[in-house]
């Protein structure tokens, strides 16, 4: 790459000298000597070929060409101030973006409103979400390919920071023509002989742990089904008379709006009372994005 025709000393030469109408007053602006400002004039007009400036013993004249280059100087040294001010405020962790990764279970909207306050007050860090399964996306995490991961506190890497975010009741889909579709609340026992269908937004590994414990304590052997779809397309298989399903249940506004009538939604209680997915938020405690600490900082100052 060549050399730049000038630098950014250059320039503020240039600015000066037109500002205050002589090499003199330019130097006591800059804080230097008045050789200085004249050396360097003298070596940008002589790299450009061109006269900038005409001296008389009453100061400096911009040339028509000068008058322009000043034009140009102030556009370049503006853009060179914000280039350093967005620097600065980047390393301070005020402007840039966080990725985030967001477990397919959880429902639309819920994070962004957990992140509310801290956008408000930090308007130039823009959040890029992303989402996909809880064990894709703390390997994702783990690679640094993102900032936070937003899962199921389960099975979590020692090296990472969670912080508990909300609690999510598990309850159960079942068609309506299911023999316990009239029930208010059902024990686990109650669904030994159904089929349990898993997609892949559904907390698929926690839903299926769950079965298996809750189940396996009484000796059955549960029948589950795992599809790679979404929980919308669960339900709708569970309206087909496939199965039932597990569902967080923050998801029901949107599940009885599009199958309200067609399957049953029924509290599953045991001893211990109602089960839950517990969600947290979790990342890499040695992340060098700045504003990804600032947002650390935040969601430690959130902690319960």
């Amino acid at each position: 790459m060549r050399r730049p025709p000038f630098d950014l000393w250059q320039l503020l030469c240039v600015r000066a000298i037109a500002e205050y109408g002589s090499i003199h007053g330019a130097a006591r602006f800059l804080n230097t000597r008045q050789s200085a400002v004249s050396r360097s004039l003298h070596n940008l007009e002589e790299r450009l070929n061109v006269t900038l400036f005409i001296r008389s013993p009453a100061g400096t004249t911009a040339t028509t060409f000068g008058r322009e280059f000043v034009c140009w100087t102030q556009a370049v040294l503006d853009n060179v101030a914000g280039m350093n001010a967005r620097a600065r405020r980047t390393g301070k962790g005020e402007h840039g973006q966080i990725s985030v990764g967001i477990q397919t279970c959880v429902l639309p909207g819920r994070f962004s409103a957990f992140t509310a306050e801290f956008r408000t007050t930090h308007p130039d860090i823009v959040f890029r979400y992303s989402e996909g399964t809880g064990k894709r996306l703390l390997r994702r995490l783990q690679h640094g390919q993102i900032d936070f991961a937003v899962v199921t506190r389960r099975n979590l890497a020692p090296a990472l920071r969670v912080t508990p975010l909300w609690s999510d009741r598990i309850v159960a889909a079942l068609p309506v023509s299911h023999t316990l579709a009239d029930q208010r609340e059902i024990s686990w026992p109650d669904l030994r002989h159904d089929i349990f269908l898993i997609g892949r937004d559904n907390a698929g590994q926690d839903f299926e742990e769950l079965i298996q414990r809750k189940l396996g304590e009484t000796g059955i052997r549960p029948k589950i089904r795992r599809h790679d779809i979404g929980s919308n397309r669960i339900v709708a298989l569970v309206q087909n008379n496939e199965g039932i399903a597990l569902l967080p249940a923050s998801w029901l506004p949107l599940i009885r709006d599009r199958h309200g009538h067609d399957v049953e939604i029924i509290e599953i209680r045991d001893a211990g009372g109602s089960s839950h997915l517990e969600f947290g938020i979790v990342w890499r405690p040695h992340n060098e994005n700045p504003c990804a600490r600032s947002f650390a900082r935040y969601i430690e100052a959130c902690r319960p």
